[in-house]
């Protein structure tokens, strides 16, 4: 690959240099940045140190096609290096910052039409487990449940090799103890590693490639990282969003793509499903790409598929499934915070549903951003008394809706009915969310947007089991649950659990899961000078009561947030005024002349930062 003379290859394409889909090539770091050579790893588990690799891999990409954004499209290092290269070096770079692209013209419409959300490359890694027992996995099922959804053939899976799409490189990925899943454009990487992270299939290309022709130098051979799976989808399709996981010693792969479909690749079978029942064409005015993809336990399945879309709209998909060929959205209900499409019932004690699309609804007219869990995939589920059931997601809007799946019980939520979004909630700048993420043990939730604050919010929830066990003449100090139903001893939206046990006997017990009582924000984190784009949990075994969290951002930092919510300190309240006005003559104190704090976000100045949805007393009322 020889360098341009000039710099009009740069400025007239806004993806210069790919006119093929070439290979994935290890690139050299010329120099490393002082502060980022080696630093200690801030986990108190181990004692590692965190070093920058002198060199990188860049996922090949195919040419700029026609539904990929004009306006914004991520470059790597070694094409914006060579491009401030040729730029000093010529008459122009005198005149003044020159940019790639900059002779596009900024009027053509941008035909991705969610310039914000161009995803760019994305990157997954998942850890190969290994272990040989089948039902370690989902230790609260029941044997009979399991045995039914393990064993148990889709037929609507089909042979990955005879998909709609181009495989270019296919085999078994080994000894390999990690897959690292890359997307770019519409290509689908997968590459093997090892235990210590190093990529296992490096290879010297056979072709060299010459050096730079002002300085001429030897010919040096590329090192390129073969994949275990590389398939190339249409021409005209954008992945937009990727999840990652393994169940039962099976790596599967979620992609979502801007007309709205969504294929689920199984590696170790070789199977691929795709739906296609939200698929928007090209004459529609309505976007629908997949904007975000969460997979989630559930007591009753196997696992879901929970995917956003950039019209608001909500999916969950149970893979197990028929799929549904003739399925059309029409609204059969709508309430103050929903409407729904497909109603869907989630509560334990729900009646198992067959179709591949379980639910259907929508929450918001700007898109959906991030969706987080308390049935994670990668976690167990816990005993049915302390597992929440609670599904949150974040929108372009600035709100995070919390969606409790007791309340779907028997489809009794809608139009006069009980409302299934139960809280709402805004972060500090009411602007888009950008991540949102529990902890661990579901006691925090994490908030981050376009603004650069990261905000960590208190989960309390009902122990409802607790309440309803108190005596009838004992006043509740929640006044909510416990009053309500210690008169007639019914709970209205909550339902009750059969405890599963690995035996043949029926025990049964009445339990009732978490309910969230209260979201309160205790803590804002400060250190980015741009917008946060993720933040996760890290866990950290040695102090229970330490939290951290790990955030990035646009800003091109990585922290390593540590907090210890006893030691936090307590975010302001709004003082009441006093109501006896101060007696003439007397000097204000210096309480009194420092101005109050109104509200610890603008959004509180309209309307309250969180308030609670009545659906549980509006429940009681129509028992």
């Amino acid at each position: 690959m020889s360098q341009p003379s000039g710099a009009t290859p740069f400025l007239n394409s806004v993806c210069p240099g790919y006119t093929t889909l070439d290979d994935n090539v290890h690139y050299q770091l010329q120099e490393l940045p002082k502060n980022c050579r080696e630093i200690p790893w801030p986990i108190s588990t181990t004692s590692s140190t965190l070093k920058l690799d002198s060199s990188y891999l860049n996922v090949a990409r195919p040419p700029l096609n026609r539904n990929e954004s004009t306006t914004y499209v991520s470059l790597p290092y070694h094409v914006t290096d060579l491009f401030d290269k040729i730029v000093k070096n010529s008459e122009k770079g005198q005149e003044g910052y020159m940019h790639i692209g900059a002779n596009i013209n900024p009027l053509i419409h941008d035909p991705f039409k969610i310039i914000g959300l161009n995803p760019g490359c994305m990157t997954r890694i998942i850890n190969l487990n290994k272990s040989k027992n089948p039902f370690a996995d989902n230790k609260t099922l029941s044997f009979n449940k399991l045995k039914n959804k393990l064993f148990v053939k889709n037929d609507s899976l089909q042979d990955l090799h005879n998909g709609p799409f181009k495989i270019l490189h296919s085999k078994s990925y080994g000894t390999a103890s990690k897959l690292l899943v890359s997307t770019h454009v519409n290509v689908l990487n997968v590459f093997a590693l090892n235990r210590n992270s190093e990529f296992m299939n490096v290879k010297k290309s056979k072709n060299s490639v010459q050096g730079d022709s002002e300085s001429p130098t030897p010919q040096t051979e590329r090192l390129i990282e073969d994949p275990i799976l590389r398939i190339q989808f249409k021409e005209d399709a954008i992945i937009t969003s990727v999840s990652t996981f393994e169940l039962n010693d099976e790596p599967i792969i979620v992609l979502g793509f801007h007309s709205g479909e969504l294929v689920i690749i199984k590696l170790n079978e070789s199977k691929y499903q795709i739906f296609d029942a939200l698929k928007t064409t090209e004459h529609s005015l309505e976007v629908g790409a997949v904007t975000t993809i969460e997979v989630i336990r559930h007591p009753n399945y196997e696992f879901l598929i929970v995917a956003g879309f950039s019209n608001g709209e909500v999916i969950i998909l149970n893979p197990y499934g028929d799929p549904e060929n003739n399925y059309t959205k029409t609204i059969i209900d709508k309430d103050v915070s929903a409407t729904y499409f497909k109603k869907f019932d989630l509560s334990p004690l729900g009646k198992i549903d067959n179709s591949f699309l379980l639910g259907h609804f929508r929450v918001s007219h700007k898109p959906i951003t991030a969706i987080s869990s308390t049935l994670p995939i990668n976690k167990p589920l816990q005993s049915p008394e302390s597992q929440p059931l609670v599904l949150a997601i974040g929108s372009a809007d600035g709100f995070v809706r919390f969606i409790d799946f007791i309340f779907t019980f028997d489809f009794n939520y809608g139009d006069k009915k009980h409302v299934i979004v139960t809280d709402i909630l805004s972060n500090y700048f009411n602007t888009g969310i950008t991540d949102i993420e529990f902890s661990p043990d579901f006691k925090f939730f994490c908030v981050v947007g376009k603004g650069d604050l990261i905000e960590v919010f208190k989960m309390s929830y009902y122990n409802v089991n607790g309440l309803l066990t108190k005596k009838p003449a004992r006043r509740s100090r929640s006044g909510t649950v416990n009053s309500v139903n210690s008169g007639n001893g019914s709970t209205t939206g909550a339902t009750t659990i059969t405890e599963p046990r690995l035996t043949n006997s029926r025990n049964t017990k009445e339990v009732y899961p978490p309910l969230i009582k209260d979201i309160r924000v205790v803590g804002r984190f400060k250190g980015h000078t741009n917008m946060v784009k993720c933040i996760k949990f890290m866990p950290d075994k040695v102090n229970s009561s330490v939290y951290k969290l790990v955030s990035c951002g646009y800003d091109g930092k990585t922290i390593v947030w540590e907090f210890d919510y006893k030691a936090l300190p307590k975010v302001k309240k709004l003082h009441p005024k006093p109501t006896n006005p101060p007696r003439e003559g007397r000097s204000k104190t210096a309480h009194e002349r420092k101005p109050h704090l109104l509200s610890p976000s603008p959004l509180r100045r309209r309307k309250p930062q969180h308030t609670r949805n009545r659906s549980l007393d509006e429940g009681a009322n129509t028992a």
